[in-house]
């Protein structure tokens, strides 16, 4: 039987490692909007300079995300008796952030390269940027969804879950818009071939962001929570 001493101080573990992982949930919404700013700026044709701040700044948080990970990796012994309350804070989730983060981060980086090609057609066209807009929407959502669901106070509260739309409906919203730019693209005769090979790219590697989000989530723990892909769940729509 566990001495009081000893709850005492698993209960003081559980709340360190928690405030831990919510901080670098905080960080993850934090790269999130850093990415879709960046998205935002290729769009609408920000300046280089303002493109790769936005890269520095992604940069500089991911490289703090990963101290903070690699931090709590060191501590398994203390990840171990948390159970239900860690929920989906654990090392195999935190390593799923990571490759997001790290996918992020090449992203934005990339379209800071990007903006130093500003005259060889590598801009969306006007005609198109709505709609690109709307599928960057839908895969911030996605990642949204993700952070809102490893919280660990959403892990000793699922009812709060019912009604909210997962990251399975926002990765299926951005599969679909995804699609339909492509065939949009790659039937746009009024584009060279070269432009709409790098437009489709550019498509498909937003779209990638929402495909890493849904993996992460698929391998997040159940017990304890609503299960993924279950009513209610984090794939409720």
């Amino acid at each position: 039987m566990e001495t009081q001493l000893r709850v005492a101080e698993r209960s003081a573990i559980s709340t360190s490692i928690e405030y831990s992982l919510d901080s670098y949930l905080d960080g993850v919404a934090d790269a999130t909007m850093i990415f879709r700013s960046a998205v935002d700026a290729h769009l609408h044709d920000g300046s280089e300079g303002a493109c790769w701040q936005l890269a520095r700044r992604i940069a500089d948080l991911v490289r703090g995300l990963e101290d903070m990970q690699q931090a709590l990796e060191m501590r398994p012994a203390a990840l171990a008796p948390l159970e239900d309350a860690s929920g989906a804070a654990t090392l195999a989730t935190l390593t799923g952030l990571g490759r997001l983060l790290r996918d992020m981060k090449r992203q934005v980086t990339g379209l800071a390269i990007e903006s130093g090609f500003t005259r060889r057609g590598r801009r969306v066209p006007a005609h198109l940027a709505v709609d690109v807009q709307e599928l960057t929407d839908e895969v911030c959502a996605a990642i949204d969804a993700l952070v809102e669901t490893c919280r660990p106070e959403r892990q000793q509260e699922p009812a709060a879950e019912e009604g909210r739309r997962g990251v399975g409906w926002h990765e299926a919203q951005a599969d679909r818009l995804s699609m339909a730019l492509l065939r949009r693209i790659l039937a746009d005769e009024a584009l060279d071939v070269d432009t709409r090979l790098l437009l489709a790219q550019f498509v498909e590697e937003i779209d990638r962001v929402a495909d890493q989000a849904e993996a992460v989530a698929r391998e997040l723990p159940t017990d304890g929570r609503a299960a993924v892909g279950t009513p209610g769940g984090a794939y409720a729509h």
